[in-house]
């Protein structure tokens, strides 16, 4: 029986490893499309919010603004299969902003959304950022949690353009 229970383990470890979320800084025209599905996906779930448009049109540009060296795409992967994306845009020679942070809501509350940010964060210490900022929906409360967690503290609206019910958070890098 103790035979069969360390087995049983083992191929519970094996199915857990294959499972296993991976982070990494988008190279390939493939992770780009993935990319792409799940900024699209993030989109069709915000359908009714206004400005949406703009998500449609970041998705078919990418990776646009957020071409290396100053901006950067993350995507997260698990069982090979995009679960989550974030990307990186430079405001400024110093301050860089968070865009397209999305998690799939079947991936929600296992780590995708901190293991992007944590990414994200390395990437932008790593260009030499000094301040990030980011923007969400008032009503993405866990979003903001998380940010909170991280460092990120709210500030004053510092795009104009932004939706009304907007929140503004910035992280010092230094």
């Amino acid at each position: 029986m103790i035979a069969r229970l360390r087995e049983l383990v083992r191929a519970l470890d094996g199915l857990t490893a294959s499972f296993a979320l991976t982070v990494s800084e988008v190279t390939s025209p493939a992770d780009v499309a993935e990319v792409r599905r799940l900024v699209l996906e993030y989109a069709s779930a915000h359908a009714d919010t206004p400005g949406v448009e703009y998500m449609h049109a970041d998705a078919a540009a990418l990776p646009g603004p957020y071409t290396p060296p100053r901006g950067g795409l993350w995507l997260a992967r698990s069982a090979d299969v995009g679960v989550g994306c974030v990307a990186l845009r430079p405001l400024d020679d110093t301050t860089a902003e968070v865009k397209r942070m999305y998690v799939d809501p079947a991936s929600r509350g296992g780590g995708v959304g901190r293991a992007l940010m944590e990414a994200l964060i390395a990437g932008a210490r790593a260009r030499g950022y000094e301040t990030l900022r980011l923007g969400t929906l008032e009503e993405m409360t866990a979003a903001q949690g998380l940010y909170r967690s991280l460092g990120f503290a709210p500030i004053e609206r510092y795009r104009p353009d932004e939706l009304i019910h907007t929140r503004f958070f910035e992280l010092s890098l230094t």
